[in-house]
């Protein structure tokens, strides 16, 4: 009767330590996939594009600070531009001023 209890015991410690291991990759799961639906990392290909001729998208990421020189204005904000994506701030879209 030891034997079985024994056995009883081992199994019930194995069965709940593989819930326990599901339900931590569940919740890892889950924690991966709303981190890359809402930080800025998985918002990469949402890209503004290719600035046009005449453009600069100005801002560096991850911390972007975009704003336009003198000579320029602002046409557009972005947080991607033409490239990585911004975790704070944003890129502007830089186009010459036509006198």
């Amino acid at each position: 009767m030891k034997t079985f209890f024994a056995f009883a015991a081992a199994f019930v410690s194995v069965a709940v330590a593989v819930v326990a291991n599901n339900n931590n990759a569940d919740q890892s799961a889950a924690a991966l996939d709303y981190l890359m639906t809402n930080s800025p990392a998985g918002h990469q290909v949402a890209e503004e594009g290719p600035a046009p001729p005449g453009s600069y998208w100005e801002g560096t990421a991850p911390f972007c600070a975009g704003s336009c020189p003198p000579g320029y204005y602002e046409d557009e904000r972005g947080s991607c531009g033409d490239g990585g994506c911004c975790w704070t701030g944003y890129k502007s879209l830089c186009c010459k001023d036509i006198d």
